[in-house]
């Protein structure tokens, strides 16, 4: 296997990206100060789950078999990389491990 990797996600990081990708202004900018980790992972948050993957840059370790345009995929099969979570309302720190292969789900999901 590979080495452990890390990855440490701050809340004033992620809220500046939510604030570029979704051009937030004004009380909507200050609505979404209240986040806090914790409660953004176990609602399975979109938008914290596409920044974990750009901020991993776990698409670009994918062979090719693996590669589909769809984030729930990715996430997928990000999930079985991850050895640690650990979730504080102010950051998130993620440590995973790339494997050499990943299970794929049903086909009639993905596929």
């Amino acid at each position: 296997m590979s080495e452990l990797l890390e990855v440490v996600i701050t809340k004033d990081d992620y809220l500046e990206f939510l604030a570029q990708r979704l051009r937030l202004t004004g009380s909507c900018q200050r609505d979404i100060e209240n986040i806090s980790f914790p409660f953004l992972l176990s609602s399975g948050s979109e938008m914290l789950r596409t920044y974990i993957l750009n901020a991993t840059e776990f698409s670009t370790t994918l062979a090719d078999e693996y590669r589909l345009p769809d984030r729930g995929f990715m996430w997928f099969l990000f999930s079985q990389a991850l050895k640690e979570i650990h979730a504080e309302p102010n950051r998130v720190v993620i440590r995973y491990e790339l494997q050499e292969e990943y299970r794929k789900p049903f086909k009639m999901f993905y596929l």
